[in-house]
């Protein structure tokens, strides 16, 4: 055993760092339009315990924290949680709080960890996948899942997206075999879903257990916010040629 000084110092105390940038992503997302945490995504952790590596249930956190500062502004949220493994802590504090303005889309490997039945009766769009999952097939998933989530909550006010990197080939506890290329896919194809719905959105990082993790994440988050630019560097022009279109006094 070691001792609960140690352990709070070098694990809960950043793990709490965690928590606390997943509440403020969510608050950024709000303001700015989409904000990502660098860590985060706890989806195992709920309110009664934690487990799975996930002593602190951020996401229902920070959703609960979202629609009390918002004074009830933000309600509808949508989850969506493309880690490998079922998010089945969020999913419990769904049932427990009988949170009808939560909707969840979980897209997992449905032969590992944590295989919780009871916990699947809160996801609204459930895609369980098996061990060896390719490219081709898990985007096609994807597409097809989102595709339901818009027609069955078309208009979320937030969209959490909880985007483990536990689905790339060889990853010890993920069983898949997804490229780095379709990650950046998937990831891309997620905050274009959020923009189509013109909601925002905030991402966290989840799980990853490869040392190929850490630079398919950067790669990611480098195409993601280069799209970004660019659709800001648009905007832009569009506002630039209306104002030269329509001087001053002519709108």
């Amino acid at each position: 055993m070691l001792p609960h000084c140690l352990v709070d110092r070098q694990v809960l105390r950043p793990m709490r760092t965690h928590v606390g940038g997943t509440v403020l992503a969510a608050a950024l997302a709000i303001v700015h339009g989409w904000a990502i945490n660098l860590g985060g995504g706890m989806h195992h952790a709920h309110r009664e315990d934690g487990s799975g590596w996930c002593p602190y249930a951020d996401i229902t956190l920070a959703i609960h924290k979202i629609r009390e500062a918002s004074a009830g502004a933000v309600q509808q949220v949508m989850v969506v949680d493309l880690d490998v493994h079922q998010g089945n802590g969020v999913e419990r504090d769904k049932l427990h709080y009988n949170d009808k303005d939560l909707y969840i889309v979980d897209m997992y490997n449905s032969r590992t960890f944590p295989m919780d039945t009871k916990a699947k009766a809160a996801i609204n769009v459930k895609v369980e996948l098996i061990p060896g999952t390719t490219d081709e097939i898990y985007l096609s998933r994807l597409h097809a899942a989102l595709d339901t989530a818009a027609q069955e909550f078309p208009n979320p006010q937030l969209v959490v997206y909880n985007a483990g990197t536990d689905i790339l080939t060889g990853d010890p506890l993920g069983g898949f075999a997804v490229s780095p290329a379709a990650v950046q896919q998937r990831d891309a194809t997620v905050f274009g879903f959020a923009d189509r719905l013109k909601a925002p959105v905030v991402m966290v990082l989840s799980g990853g257990y490869t040392r190929a993790s850490a630079g398919v994440i950067v790669e990611s988050l480098t195409s993601l916010l280069r799209g970004m630019a660019a659709k800001l560097q648009g905007s832009a022009a569009e506002a630039s040629l209306v104002a030269d279109t329509c001087p001053a006094g002519d709108t």
